[in-house]
Parts: C-alpha cells; sequence; structure tokens
C-alpha cells in the first residue's frame, strides 16, 4: 500500500495544470491516515514532479525551436534564442541590426530580427527610413536613431534618403519611321521631416506601391529607378510624335499652327518660322529650341508624379536624340546624293558639326606650328647671338630669322599674323641691343633661352 501510495504522490506531482494540487492533498490526507512519514514522501514526489515538468518543458522547447528554425529559415540556436527572449526577456536591446545606405548590411539580412522579428535593436543611420511589420502587417515609420523593436517586429522595406541620380537610354522612332536614341539623366531626391503625418503617408503608400516581393537584390526601394523608367517612356512617346526634321529644326511652330510633313528637296516652307527650315550658314546654326521644350514639358509631368511619392526633382536632361549608328551614314549619304530628302534640320546640324571640326582642326594645328616656329627661332637665336658681344652677326642672324619665317609661311595655317611678326622682330631686337649687363641674367647659361612672347611694352 505504501508503494501504491508514493507511486500516486510521484504521478501527482508530475500532472501539469489544475489536477496538481487537489492529488497533492489527497495523497497527503491518505498518507496521515496511514500514519506514513507525510514529509519524506511529499518531497520526494515534488522532486520527481518538478524533474517531469522540467523534462517535459525542455522538450516541449526543443521542438518549438526545431518548428520555428524550419519555418523561418534560421539555425537552431538562433531559433532557441529567440524563443526565449520571447519568453523570459521582451525588452531585450540584442540582437543589434543596422539600416544604412538604403538597404539593411549584410549582417542583418540573415539575422533573426529581419527573418523572424523583436525583441531586438535596429540602429538606423542618417540616410534611411525603415518601414515596420508585425505579421505581415505594417505597423510604424521609423527615422534615424536606435530603436527597439517588440516581438514579432521587423524590417520590411527601406527608403534612401540620399539624392539619387539615374541614368537611361531612350530608343524612339520619330514619325517618319528613323529610329533615334538619346540618354536621359534624373536626379532626385525624398523629403521627409519628423512629424509630418501626409508626408510618411505618401512614402508609405510609394513603398508599398513599388515593393515587387523579391529580397535578391535587398530591402531598398528603388523608387528613383521607377521615376527614370518613367521619364524614359515619356520621353521616347514624344519623340515619337515628331518628325525627323521637326526634331532637328533650329525655329519652333507658332501657336495654332497645323503640323505639316516636311518637304522634299530641301525647300522652305510656305510660311515664315515653321517647320521649314531656309537657307542659312551651317555655322550659325542654333540650337534646336524645340529640346528644351520637350525637356521642360517632362519634367513638369515626372515633378507632379514626384509630388504624389513626395519626392523633389533635382534636374533632368538628355543628349540630342541622335540617328542609331547605322542610320546616320544612310541620312548623310541620301542628302548628299539624292537631294530629295526631307531632313534638312539634320542635314544643317551635320554641316554645322563638320565647319566646327575643321575650324578646330585648323587652329590646332595653326598652335602646333606656332610651337615649332618659336622652338626654331629659339635655335637660331642660340647660335647666331653672342652674349659677349651682341652686335657681331647681327646682319647674319636677321638673314636666317628671315629665311625661317618664310619658311614657315604656309597660308592655309597664317602661323604668325603681321602684327605677332612685327611684335617678334620687335622683341628679338631689343634683346640685342639690350646691354650685356641686363641679358647676362637671361643667358647665363649655355642652354638659356630670351624670354618670349611675354613683354608688356608690346602689349
Amino acid at each position: 500500500m505504501e508503494l501504491l501510495l508514493r507511486v500516486a504522490i510521484v504521478f501527482a506531482a508530475g500532472l501539469p495544470g489544475l489536477l496538481l494540487i487537489p492529488l497533492l492533498i489527497g495523497a497527503c490526507l491518505i498518507g496521515a491516515w496511514r500514519g506514513e512519514r507525510i514529509g519524506e514522501i511529499l518531497g520526494l514526489g515534488c522532486g520527481l514532479g518538478l524533474l517531469m515538468e522540467g523534462a517535459i518543458a525542455a522538450f516541449m522547447l526543443v521542438q518549438a525551436s526545431n518548428f520555428v528554425a524550419r519555418m523561418y529559415q534560421v539555425r537552431w540556436g538562433e531559433a532557441l534564442g529567440f524563443l526565449l527572449r520571447a519568453l523570459f526577456f521582451p525588452h531585450a536591446r540584442t540582437p543589434v541590426g543596422h539600416a544604412r545606405d538604403g538597404d539593411l548590411t549584410a549582417a542583418t539580412r540573415t539575422s533573426p530580427l529581419v527573418r523572424i522579428g523583436g525583441p531586438g535593436t535596429l540602429v538606423v543611420h542618417e540616410s534611411c527610413l525603415v518601414l515596420l511589420e508585425r505579421g505581415g502587417v505594417f505597423v510604424r515609420l521609423i527615422g534615424p536613431g536606435e530603436h527597439r523593436l517588440r516581438p514579432f517586429e521587423r524590417p520590411a522595406l527601406v527608403l534612401d534618403l540620399r539624392p539619387q541620380i539615374r541614368r537611361r537610354q531612350v530608343n524612339a522612332w520619330t514619325q517618319d519611321g528613323l529610329p533615334v536614341q538619346a540618354r536621359l539623366e534624373l536626379g532626385a531626391r525624398l523629403r521627409w521631416e519628423p512629424g509630418d503625418a501626409a508626408g510618411e503617408a505618401r512614402l508609405i503608400r510609394m513603398a508599398y506601391a513599388l515593393d515587387t516581393g523579391s529580397r535578391d537584390r535587398g530591402y531598398g526601394v528603388d523608387w528613383a529607378g521607377e521615376l527614370a523608367d518613367e521619364a524614359r517612356n515619356r520621353l521616347a512617346r514624344r519623340l515619337g510624335t515628331l518628325w525627323f526634321d521637326e526634331l532637328w529644326s533650329p525655329y519652333t511652330s507658332p501657336e495654332g499652327a497645323q503640323a505639316q510633313p516636311p518637304r522634299f528637296a530641301g525647300e522652305p516652307a510656305e510660311q515664315r518660322n515653321t517647320r521649314g527650315i531656309p537657307e542659312r550658314p551651317p555655322e550659325d546654326a542654333p540650337i534646336p529650341v524645340r529640346w528644351e521644350q520637350i525637356r521642360e514639358e517632362i519634367r513638369a509631368e515626372l515633378e507632379e508624379q514626384a509630388a504624389r511619392w513626395n519626392a523633389q526633382i533635382l534636374h533632368f536632361a538628355f543628349t540630342p536624340p541622335m540617328p542609331r549608328p547605322e542610320v546616320e551614314p544612310l541620312i548623310r549619304q541620301a542628302w548628299l546624293e539624292h537631294w530629295q530628302v526631307p531632313w534638312r534640320g539634320w542635314v544643317v546640324h551635320m554641316q554645322s558639326r563638320a565647319v566646327r571640326e575643321q575650324l578646330r582642326q585648323r587652329e590646332l594645328a595653326r598652335a602646333m606650328g606656332q610651337r615649332e616656329l618659336l622652338e626654331a627661332i629659339t635655335a637660331v637665336v642660340r647660335e647666331e647671338w653672342s652674349a659677349e658681344d651682341p652686335q657681331r652677326g647681327l646682319h647674319r642672324l636677321l638673314l636666317r630669322l628671315v629665311e625661317l619665317v618664310q619658311h614657315w609661311a604656309q597660308p592655309e595655317m597664317a602661323l604668325l599674323t603681321p602684327k605677332e611678326l612685327l611684335e617678334l622682330f620687335h622683341h628679338l631686337q631689343r634683346i640685342i641691343q639690350s646691354p650685356q649687363g641686363d641679358t647676362g641674367g637671361a643667358s647665363g647659361g649655355a642652354g638659356a633661352s630670351p624670354a618670349f612672347p611675354s613683354d608688356s611694352d608690346l602689349e
């Protein structure tokens, strides 16, 4: 009977819940009625019961850790630590995550703070905003600073507050079927002020509207890229509404003018200052003002879109819409050979560019020729002019200089104008006729040359 009583007490002590106390009281009463030692039996039963309850709790904790590890794809130790913090330390500071440069750090992405949630600490640097979720539902928006996360509260999306710059390639077809391409550049930034509920609401709606659900590229929202893609689409559609000649025309159509297809053979339009391009020197062709109009129109549309996202457009620009490389030679050849194409504006641009390049090459050749001429003059002066006796050999020096200038006198280059040539001989004359004491410092060494051409008196 005593053995059965002990087993009953141990079994009663090991049962959880409300059955534990009544069974223990009943076991004590039976032991007192039988005259047994109640203290010894009760102590043994409670010890064994606590041991059994501890084993059951450990078993359940292990099973829960396995479930959390499989559910959230974390290590078993991280799952166990999360359960212990959630049960006994709901205000724990660890683990610590970081959000900087518009995204979560690599170590934070793989931590249980992101996969499962709090408790823990998230440090948001000054260039970021973080959207927190709990149970798949948005909870709050936090700004820069150190924030304690509540249980199961985790970072979902990150917004970058720094100015963003995006570049895109634009491919379009004009009204007459010519493929053109350009490159656009867009600069924008988010506007955020603490306590601005309306602005935060716009940011939250924008973030969830642009969220693709994929975390392969991180937790940052590429809102600037979406805005640049929108600008690319708008620019392509705008270029597609214009003829190629109209796009490159340096003149704009008057208000209310009806758009007409470009005329053949480069003839001007019937109305003045419409789409036709009259004859004018190619180097005097202005930049088409239509590009600036297109830029202003698209920027105004982008600013409306950015206002809904609580963003600000910093700058928007695009390069000239050039024909594709495989089409440009065909346009040039058709214009030069047949004279029956309507692309007068583009040809004026090409001629203007060719003239500017020709002038640049001419100035470059002139500068290089002047340099070589000055080097040759310096070499002649070193050979023929003596610092000890400047007057000796003066006639021979001047003859050699005249021969040298005649040799370099190329009409197509015009290396030295008459004024520059006169200043050169005046300068050499001053050097030759100057006293020996004044010229000794300028030509003290064997390889020294006189100062040329900076002369304040001549200037």
